[in-house]
């Protein structure tokens, strides 16, 4: 539940953060209603999860992470009410506050789920990088699929838009690649010797190699061909086809992404 918990987290507030580089006037009120009712759902599963199975995500700060958690539902159904109304500088507010609270009941339960079962140099670090690009990922890869759904919706709506979210998506899937290289770096710097070894914990088919090469392959490789397909269709304005290949790029992000946090919470090594 705890793993569950953590991506329904990360995807609420990975939305958020695209959310604010869209421009309301372009798009209309219904594109930013859709998204508010997503996060509200993924917030309200995420509350769900804590009410049914006690403080358990948030470890030893369950006061805090609780707090926080619903602090970031409440801040969510204020920015479905100020989209509602159009008032726009309200809904910012209320997107930076439900993005701040669902920021740290992120951290917080990440914290509390992702603990090295060895010491790892720099782990606190690379779980921050992790959850953020995490989150990033997650978040506006759903978004700029949304986006370039919604063309048909509104065919006369700037391709600007589309092209500039696939060239964010693309540099998000990198920079997602980087800290997971960073993290198995760190990994692999570890002793030979240490018993559970994380390299081998994570990339060993004794270990858990199955599900990471699985991950590798779904979760990075996949959506960055995607991301680069998608840039291609975009800039020859086929909305069509880059939203196409957008949907399959959400399904290996969601898939690659939960068994992400699956490793990481089982070896250690915040991937």
């Amino acid at each position: 539940m705890a793993i569950f918990f953590l991506f329904l987290v990360a995807l609420a507030a990975g939305i958020l953060s695209a959310l604010f580089w869209i421009p309301e006037d372009d798009l209309g009120r219904g594109y930013f209603q859709t998204n508010a009712l997503v996060v509200l759902g993924l917030l309200g599963l995420a509350a769900a999860v804590v009410a049914l199975g006690g403080s358990a995500p948030f470890g030893g700060a369950p006061e805090l992470g609780r707090g926080a958690l619903f602090a970031a539902l409440a801040g969510a159904f204020g920015y479905y009410a100020a989209i509602w109304r159009e008032r726009w500088r309200a809904a910012r507010f209320a997107a930076a506050a439900t993005l701040a609270a669902g920021g740290l009941a992120l951290w917080l339960a990440g914290h509390a789920l992702v603990r090295p079962l060895v010491a790892l140099p720099f782990h606190a670090s690379l779980l921050a990088a992790s959850l953020a690009t995490s989150a990033l990922l997650l978040g506006w890869s759903l978004v700029t699929m949304l986006l370039g759904h919604w063309y048909l919706i509104a065919p006369k709506l700037s391709f600007r838009h589309l092209t500039i979210f696939c060239w964010a998506l693309l540099a998000i899937v990198v920079s997602r690649c980087v800290t997971v290289g960073l993290a198995l770096v760190t990994a692999g710097a570890v002793d030979h010797l240490v018993e559970p070894n994380p390299w081998r914990s994570l990339t060993g088919f004794a270990g858990q190699g199955m599900f990471f090469w699985f991950r590798i392959l779904w979760g990075l490789g996949i959506p960055l061909a995607l991301g680069l397909m998608s840039l291609h269709c975009a800039r020859r304005r086929s909305n069509q086809s880059a939203t196409g290949i957008l949907y399959v790029l959400v399904v290996g992000v969601l898939v690659g992404e939960i068994t992400a946090y699956y490793l990481s919470a089982t070896t250690g090594v915040p991937v």
